[in-house]
């Protein structure tokens, strides 16, 4: 199993779990994928970044209520290259100032700003969770298409097997007198087409098992093995929950939008800030200051008498700026109509993707359960095709057809089982924030 990390701490940036699982470990359950994704993903670990990066402006938001002191010196050197009388023909002089600032109050500014920063911060770690969501259903998706791969190889592996023993059986027939040498050809025929078609369903576990490992990000030689899964029919044709429960809560918990809820508090605040250009902005300045002129008394002296005090404050009231602050208040009330737009639209993606689930889980439940009976069906004429054809009773013909609509039958079922399953978990993830395979 790999290492339990926290996600709250992988996504605040504080740490990062080193990966668990070695080369040696051979078999992936489906929350080994999601775990390991979860602490080692790329966009996860860029989500971390960003998440550190809105905590540093968000500090530099609420370090603006702090004050500014600086320290500052001035060296002067003179040349008078014709001093009067009794006056020396160079002067030097010097001044020393330490200064300090602070913003009395500016329109609440700055606290908007902080607020605003904060969210912002919210913002980044749900769009880790974001991360999070598409990486898991991501992973559900390829692990699923591992296991419906993985059952077409066995039905090729089985459909090769009948097809081989029917070969043989037309050859002792051929051999024999009772059956012509095209007859023969044909059943052969069918035999290299389902040799071909085993090749095939192993290329496409193999790819199955490539989509995966891209997700993890495992390197090109490691040998990625997954936990086999069985799902009963129970479990294929199980009741969905209710579609507006589902929606419900679904956009109760969806980082995205979630995200855009705190939006609207954001464009608020740009609202609020671009109405303080009216307001009046009072500061506090203050310093030490003190210098030296040569000609006078010795360096110590004036540095000594030449020491002040300062301390002053300043109001700007702002009578006039060309509109500038009406203009501002206007664009800031216009992107405050992103908001309702946004919100209609991630609203309305929810509910179009939640529908279509619900059709593609309804549908693929329906053609499963019909395909069952199908595939009885399909099963016992194949089973009393291939008796007469061990007796000489039917001709290639009837033995392929029999054949070939069996195969298409095992695997049209296997397909729709894998879409139902698909579906129905992926509805369970928007129920619940959680996905179970039970390996």
């Amino acid at each position: 199993m790999i290492k339990k990390c926290s996600l709250i701490l992988l996504l605040s940036g504080i740490t990062m779990c080193p990966p668990a699982l070695r080369a040696d470990d051979k078999i992936w359950t489906f929350d080994d994928c999601v775990e390991w994704a979860t602490t080692t993903n790329t966009a996860i670990r860029r989500t971390m970044l960003n998440i550190q990066t809105a905590r540093q402006d968000y500090l530099s938001a609420k370090d603006a209520w702090l004050p500014t002191v600086g320290f500052t010196t001035n060296q002067n050197l003179t040349n008078y290259p014709s001093p009067g009388a009794g006056r020396s023909g160079n002067s030097y002089g010097s001044t020393y100032n330490i200064g300090a600032s602070w913003t009395v109050w500016e329109g609440n500014v700055r606290k908007y700003r902080q607020e605003s920063a904060k969210i912002l911060e919210q913002q980044q770690s749900l769009a880790g969770d974001d991360v999070v969501k598409t990486l898991k259903l991501g992973i559900l998706e390829a692990y699923l298409n591992i296991m419906y791969a993985s059952e077409a190889v066995s039905i090729a592996e089985q459909t090769l097997q009948v097809s081989t023993a029917q070969a043989e059986r037309a050859l002792k027939l051929t051999e024999s007198g009772r059956s012509s040498q095209v007859d023969y050809a044909q059943i052969e025929s069918q035999r290299a087409q389902d040799a071909y078609n085993l090749t095939q369903a192993k290329s496409n576990y193999e790819s199955a098992k490539m989509a995966l490992k891209k997700i993890l990000e495992l390197g090109i030689d490691y040998n990625l093995q997954v936990a086999d899964v069985t799902f009963p029919d129970s479990e294929v044709l199980a009741p969905l929950p209710d579609r507006l429960e589902v929606y419900n809560t679904a956009s109760a918990w969806l980082p995205t939008i979630k995200s855009n809820e705190l939006s609207k508090e954001i464009y608020a605040n740009d609202v609020k800030i671009a109405k303080a250009g009216n307001l009046p902005n009072i500061a506090l300045q203050g310093g030490l200051s003190t210098g030296y002129n040569s000609g006078g008394a010795g360096w110590a002296s004036q540095m000594g008498h030449n020491f002040n005090e300062n301390l002053g404050l300043s109001l700007s009231i702002p009578i006039y700026d060309g509109n500038s602050t009406k203009r501002a208040v206007a664009k800031a009330r216009i992107a405050e109509q992103e908001y309702d737009i946004a919100k209609k639209e991630l609203l309305d993606n929810l509910s179009q993707t939640i529908e279509s689930l619900y059709i593609d889980a309804t549908n693929a439940k329906a053609r499963y359960n019909a395909g069952i009976s199908q595939l009885n069906a399909v099963k016992l004429t194949d089973d009393l095709v291939n008796r007469q054809f061990e007796l000489g009773y039917v001709n290639p013909l009837d033995l392929l057809t029999a054949h070939n609509n069996l195969l298409n039958a095992r695997l049209e079922l296997l397909q729709t089982k894998y879409m139902a399953i698909l579906a129905e978990k992926t509805i369970q993830y928007y129920a619940t924030q959680e996905v179970e395979i039970n390996n």
